[in-house]
């Protein structure tokens, strides 16, 4: 499993969603100070967060932590 990409850039304002193209269950959850920790979501499923400040975001799943992965958000 894994985030799909690994890095990604966009503007203030972008809504990132998140797609489930797997079999298993997976979160979103920040680490290094962004507090975000999406529900569960299953295989077909999405989760979406909008980016409202500038900053590098770095998330993981909280069920398999080894997926990592990180977002830039420019103004």
């Amino acid at each position: 499993y894994q985030f799909a990409p690994k890095n990604v850039s966009v503007k203030v304002g972008t809504k990132v969603t998140w797609t489930n193209k797997t079999d298993a269950p997976h979160t979103v959850t920040g680490k290094n100070g962004w507090s975000f920790h999406s529900k569960t979501f299953q295989p077909k499923g999405t989760v979406s967060y909008t980016f409202s400040k500038a900053g590098t975001y770095h998330y993981i799943c909280s069920i398999h932590p080894f997926m990592k992965a990180t977002i830039v958000v420019t103004k």
